[in-house]
């Protein structure tokens, strides 16, 4: 007997909501490149969503810098609670300049999607409603639970060397700063672990130095973090106080020294003259 497909959503639809009358089903998505150069049918209408059983081909030719972007459900009315529900991801694009700068890759470049959740003691996904039953409808969404790649408190062996984390801010509201520790509390004194090297659209003209580093929501960063100095050691990813991550560093030999270069792309200034066009309407 063929698979039931789901008609129910997981979390409350406020049908009073533009595009989420109860006229149309529950179940529905469509899905848009965020970042992304692409056709305008292919750019993920709200109103165009499908739903179970149904497909839809979209193409993206890809013709941009280097970048790392992501997808997400973009379905009108649904749309926090799709992507709450799981449907979204990161997209990184390539390109020959970014090959040359012989930044990490393979193993040693990892992707890291933070975002919150909200569990029950019973240990099932929620999502925040109001007390209006009718409107449950609410501004902001906040978890008890800061996730990264689907775990909860996740742990990543690293070699003592320089890696590449491509990392994106997917929660509804929630805004990050992560820094790095030795322990739970205490961040590693005078340390700038992080080399910031792109952000939402690619590469940045120079790298950046920084002790901490802020997300906001849907904003992606791209860093260089050397391990080299903390062979045998544990650190702590976190989030203010919070612990996200552990690190756990190996105590193998430190592998050929990782130089970051002084320039990346260059970023070409935009002509200081007035693209404005001044109009009298009567």
């Amino acid at each position: 007997m063929a698979n039931q497909l789901p008609s129910k959503h997981l979390f409350p639809i406020d049908h009073t909501l533009h595009g989420a009358e109860s006229t149309n089903p529950d179940v529905r998505n469509v899905v848009h490149l965020h970042g992304g150069k692409v056709p305008s049918d292919s750019d993920g209408d709200p109103e165009r969503w499908i739903v179970p059983g149904q497909s839809k081909l979209c193409h993206y030719p890809n013709r941009q810098d280097a970048a790392a972007l992501f997808y997400h459900d973009h379905a009108m009315g649904i749309r926090r609670l799709n992507a709450a529900a799981g449907l979204f991801g990161m997209y990184l694009i390539r390109d020959a300049f970014e090959e040359s700068l012989q930044l990490p890759k393979g193993k040693f470049e990892i992707p890291l999607i933070i975002y919150d959740r909200l569990f029950g003691i019973d240990g099932q996904l929620q999502y925040l409603i109001s007390a209006d039953h009718h409107h449950p409808w609410t501004s902001e969404f906040f978890g008890n639970s800061v996730l990264l790649n689907g775990k909860l408190f996740p742990y990543l062996e690293v070699e003592p060397c320089a890696y590449r984390f491509r990392l994106l801010n997917s929660s509804n509201s929630g805004f990050y700063t992560f820094s790095f520790s030795k322990d739970k509390l205490n961040l590693i004194p005078g340390s700038e672990p992080f080399q910031m090297i792109g952000s939402d659209q690619g590469l940045l003209a120079a790298p950046v130095a920084m002790k901490a580093l802020s997300l906001t929501p849907a904003e992606r960063a791209d860093v260089i973090v050397d391990f080299s100095a903390y062979a045998g050691q544990s650190l702590h990813l976190k989030h203010a106080a919070a612990p996200v991550m552990e690190i756990r560093v190996s105590g193998g030999k430190t592998r050929d020294s990782f130089h970051l270069p002084a320039k990346l792309r260059p970023i070409a200034r935009m002509p200081e003259t007035s693209a404005a066009k001044t109009r009298e309407l009567t």
